[in-house]
């Protein structure tokens, strides 16, 4: 891989330095953008055993550096404080190579999923994307786009999507990082200097595909796998192999562990099983919001009811896209499977399974992973019963993700070996991240990956102290008022814990989400918001609000409790109402109930008639809830809650 990247590098840049034999790593192109008044070492390629002679345009000194054997040298270089445009040119015997429209500024490596990689255009359409990207004109704005590569061990060369930096234009923003851009605009228009940003980022993938291999030995859950990948060498043939027998072993203890599929006891797709407990669930529809994060199986099942003339007559049976895999049958026979999460499930029934009068489908549906359930049209939409079968987390609990260990961006470590550790020595101010959805349902194991990666980063980076700046989840899926098992709750909570670590800062965007969209639109907010982090704690502009008090303590007094915030440096007042809602309170029963709430000055007072002696108090905690209590500045309070149940 290596030796393929190095010849693309030298074929880019022989349009640049005809003849040069000089490469340098990709990320370190004309139209970059190098981190101001910092000291780096650069590493290249030249002509074997030669000098290398390197002139930088904000110097007049040039440096020299000896090549090896094998055609390595390195150069030490300090820059200056922002500004440019320079050039930079490396020479050795055989010939030149010359980076033009070279500037100074801040640079900022910009990761996580779908959210994160959402494009201004291309399949995300942020809010008025069409004006977003006509008016992106900003020369002194440079982007980098990280080509997706899933390496099993660490790689020093990432290529670009972008063919290198390029200036900020309708052109090239279109298929950018939506937030990584307003992100970079929200500096530049504060700042006045260029801002370089880079867009590593990988929809649907998970937080520990992007943490080194060294780090995830230490994350609850991983210490095994992470040895059985260092004892099998990191080899892809042979952690092949293991996964295969893995998914084998898992595959049978699960089909084992369904009762619905017991041959000592009846099938539940037998016609005469008492069904009367099972529960109502609507076809089509996700689980999600329903179910939680449910992995498993659902058996699902429904009469249908045939007419005289159909009766005798083969049926077509459209069950839509089932996420992922399923098995139907009609009055106790199997009618046929269909394997895969965007695979679509059509059987037809034989003409003598076609019964006048009442019929049965059944339909055992496995998920493996994220949403499960049924999408598009079915052939018989509308009320069914339901009863689950097996639950994963309840078998293997905190169990880490069956992934292949080839090709697949959700394998521990690959993400981080391919698209993080090219960068680790190329300078940088900082970094934001939007991930978290491909975790929820392991919110107790995402507390310690997210805090692992950032320390991670930044010992990779050598920047004990990097400002690191967190998206929280935004508000998803249906509203309910109350709803306390919310995992999405739980893992915007996980989120919250990092900021236990310095330096670290999340911008929580609870109030902008979508119910039906999981990628909200309104990128704009949330690079205005994570911009605001860093111009206050990182550039000095102390009097920007940049964040809303966070919850500190609570009293309870008079059947009520009073919650206390502590008013950060960059936090307002908050807006007085006299109703907000999104809380929910209970008292020593732990029943919780729909709360009335409303502000005193820096304090929320929450009560409610149904609990005397309130204990315990929740805000935001809810997949999708409603959140109204914000500062004046337009920067809302994150979910909190005073119990530990």
């Amino acid at each position: 891989m290596k030796n393929r990247l190095s010849l693309f590098v030298m074929a880019a840049l022989c349009a640049v330095g005809m003849n040069a034999r000089i490469v340098l790593p990709p990320a370190y192109s004309s139209n970059m953008v190098l981190q101001q008044k910092t000291t780096f070492t650069l590493t290249g390629r030249a002509a074997s055993e030669g000098a290398v002679t390197v002139r930088v345009g904000w110097s007049k000194a040039s440096l020299t550096a000896l090549a090896d054997k094998d055609g390595r040298w390195s150069v030490t270089l300090t820059t200056p404080k922002a500004g440019g445009p320079y050039t930079l040119t490396f020479s050795d015997r055989d010939g030149e190579l010359t980076l033009t429209n070279v500037l100074c500024g801040e640079v900022w490596f910009c990761s996580g999923q779908s959210n994160m990689e959402m494009p201004v255009l291309g399949w995300g359409h942020v809010l008025n994307c069409d004006e977003e990207a006509a008016a992106a004109n900003y020369p002194k704005i440079r982007l980098y786009q990280v080509k997706r590569n899933t390496p099993l061990r660490p790689t020093a060369e990432a290529e670009s999507n972008l063919g290198g930096w390029q200036e900020c234009s309708p052109a090239t923003v279109s298929n950018f990082s939506a937030l990584a851009y307003f992100y970079a605009r929200e500096l530049w228009q504060h700042l006045g200097i260029p801002i370089g940003v880079i867009d590593s980022s990988w929809g649907g993938t998970s937080a520990e595909a992007w943490i080194s291999a060294e780090a995830m030995e230490g994350v609850v859950d991983f210490g095994d796998h992470m040895q059985m990948m260092r004892e099998n060498g990191y080899d892809a043939d042979r952690l092949m192999a293991r996964y295969e027998q893995q998914q084998e072993a898992f595959q049978h203890a699960f089909d084992n562990a369904d009762p619905g599929l017991d041959p000592d006891s009846k099938p539940w797709f037998a016609e005469d099983l008492d069904d009367s407990k099972w529960k109502p669930i609507t076809v089509p529809g996700l689980w999600a919001g329903k179910l939680g994060t449910f992995d498993g199986t659902l058996w699902m099942r429904r009469e249908v009811t045939v007419a005289a003339d159909q009766a005798g007559k083969d049926l077509n049976v459209d069950m839509g896209v089932i996420d992922d895999n399923d098995i139907c049958w009609w009055n106790g026979v199997c009618i046929g499977k269909t394997e895969g999460w965007m695979a679509h499930s059509t059987y037809v029934v034989p003409g003598n399974l076609v019964r006048e009068g009442r019929n049965l489908l059944v339909c055992r549906i496995e998920d493996t992973g994220s949403d499960g359930g049924i999408r598009g049209d079915v052939t018989f939409p509308g009320e069914w019963k339901y009863r689950i079968g097996y639950d994963r987390a309840e078998l293997a609990p905190q169990r880490i993700p069956m992934q292949r260990p080839v090709n697949d961006p959700n394998y521990p470590t690959v993400l981080y070996n391919g698209m993080v550790a090219p960068f680790v020595h190329f300078p940088i101010q900082g970094c934001i991240w939007y991930q978290g959805c491909n975790n929820v349902g392991r919110a107790a194991q995402y507390e310690s990956l997210l805090q692992t990666l950032i320390s991670d980063w930044r010992a990779q980076w050598g920047k004990p102290q990097m400002p690191f700046y967190v998206v929280q989840l935004a508000n998803y899926l249906k509203h309910y008022p109350l709803q306390p098992d919310s995992e999405w709750a739980l893992l915007r909570e996980a989120q919250s814990q990092a900021l236990h670590l310095t330096n670290v800062g999340m911008a929580t965007i609870i109030d902008i989400g979508d119910a039906d969209d999981i990628h909200p639109k309104n990128k704009q907010e949330v690079g205005r918001r994570m911009a605001a982090m860093a111009l206050h704690d990182v550039y000095g502009k102390k009097k920007l609000p940049c964040r809303a008090p966070v919850y500190a303590s609570y009293e309870v007094s008079g059947g009520a409790m009073r919650i206390r915030f502590d008013r950060p440096a960059g936090s307002k007042p908050f807006v007085q109402d006299a109703d907000l809602p999104g809380f929910i309170i209970a008292g020593a029963d732990k029943v919780w109930h729909v709360a009335k709430a409303h502000t005193e000055g820096d304090e929320v007072v929450v009560s409610s008639p149904d609990v005397a002696v309130p204990l315990a108090v929740r805000y935001g905690w809810a997949d999708n809830p409603q959140c109204t209590l914000h500062t004046a500045s337009g920067f809302p309070v994150t979910p909190f809650r005073t119990d530990n149940w």
